[in-house]
């Protein structure tokens, strides 16, 4: 068995030692029974969970891959990533599922799950959710006269299902050429008639849903205990009104909102109303950013959030537990995952922060961007998945092929 020992929060700070063995946590005392590995006055939390990323394989290898994208989020203290499956081809059937398997299995350096995607019929694979969309942006598209079924066959095979919730009637397909008319053409309503939509759906029928990147403080509440749901940073700290290099920097689905209704959901974030914190990783090539117009939307995030969210933890700006139920408890609980938290028989994913050792953000993507790109943060120190060190001083010490599928 091997121990690691140090300054563990566990709902309070203390010196404390975590026994190691099969990857699995499965002491943790006062004294180490044996020769240890003592951080000494450095913080050990567990790793995040970031339950929603796009790492563009297969099919856009050129954006992110996943051994990039899975690097990228060891760094950032991320030990397990959901991938989304609006790939080329989109992850629609059990061979386009296994083939994405089967690519990508060599790459992952962190632990993963995948989303298969859904337009009527689930099909048996081991997916860890199903994905669908009410807008028509890919071809994971579920037409409201769809609906209930794709929640009735989750509901058959005891599968979770995340739900972009744009509904595609509301939508305005106009050419956008900045931020605000992006906002008009995907205008709050939308978001609100498809959550409305489908919670009086699933009513009498029960199925397991999580809405992705929640942007609204009245989506917020009318889901209020009916669902979960994730919010991401980038609506939390960005809006219609902040400035980028290129304003496409800023162009993302659900759209980033007016000023106002970003500050209200950013109050029911640091109260910690706010279920699950997702990146919505989304990378794209710089000069894809160009032109507002034909930019396509996303912004690559997983290597962000949780630095961010240290870093307002040491400021006082975020309570700790606030941080750690949503993007390392509720991600667990929901997707079923034995990961997020310091706790005999959880995998021993955790991260070792130095509070004193300031930073900022430095694109770690491959495609070579940020918009947090210089804002103050805290990267993790070292990090451990499955009690195997990925991350030492600073530095990348993981390998392809190391994580595991999450079923």
């Amino acid at each position: 068995m091997d121990y690691i020992c140090g300054r563990i929060y566990m709902g309070i700070i203390q010196h404390a030692c975590i026994g190691i063995e099969d990857g699995k946590i499965v002491e943790i005392k006062k004294v180490a029974e044996r020769k240890a590995k003592d951080y000494g006055d450095v913080i050990i939390l567990p790793s995040g969970i970031d339950v929603h990323v796009h790492f563009r394989e297969p099919g856009y290898e050129y954006k992110e891959d996943f051994f990039t994208g899975s690097r990228a989020a060891a760094m950032a203290g991320i030990t397990c990533v959901l991938d989304m499956p609006n790939n080329k081809p989109p992850i629609l059937s059990k061979n386009a599922f296994n083939e994405k398997v089967r690519k990508i299995e060599t790459k992952a350096c962190i632990d993963y799950g995948l989303y298969a995607g859904i337009k009527e019929r689930a099909y048996d694979v081991d997916c860890i959710a199903y994905k669908t969309f009410l807008s028509s942006d890919n071809e994971i598209f579920c037409s409201p006269e769809k609906i209930q079924d794709v929640l009735k066959e989750v509901k058959r095979v005891k599968k979770p299902i995340a739900i972009h919730a744009e509904m595609e009637e509301c939508i305005e397909r106009r050419n956008a050429k900045n931020l605000e008319e992006h906002e008009r053409n995907r205008k709050k309503d939308c978001e609100i008639m498809g959550i409305k939509k489908v919670l009086e759906i699933n009513r009498d029928i029960g199925a397991k849903i999580h809405f992705c990147h929640v942007t609204l403080p009245e989506a917020v509440e009318l889901i209020n205990g009916k669902a979960s749901f994730g919010s991401t940073l980038h609506h939390l700290l960005f809006s219609i009104q902040s400035k980028f290099g290129y304003q496409a920097m800023g162009k993302v689905n659900p759209p980033l909102r007016k000023e106002e209704e970003r500050r209200r959901l950013y109050e029911m974030f640091v109260n910690g109303k706010i279920l699950i914190l997702e990146s919505d990783h989304a990378p794209h090539l710089l000069e894809e950013k160009e032109n507002f117009e034909h930019a396509p939307s996303g912004m690559p995030g997983v290597g962000s959030t949780l630095p961010i969210l240290l870093y307002m933890v040491k400021e006082g700006k975020l309570r700790m537990d606030v941080m750690l139920n949503l993007v390392c408890k509720k991600p667990a609980e929901f997707f079923g995952i034995n990961k997020g938290g310091i706790e005999i028989g959880k995998d021993a994913d955790f991260i070792v922060v130095d509070f004193s050792a300031e930073n900022e953000i430095k694109p770690l993507s491959k495609c070579g961007w940020s918009a947090y790109e210089g804002m103050k943060c805290i990267y993790p120190k070292d990090v451990y998945l499955r009690g195997k060190k990925i991350v030492e001083n600073y530095e990348f010490m993981g390998r392809k092929g190391m994580g595991k599928m999450i079923k």
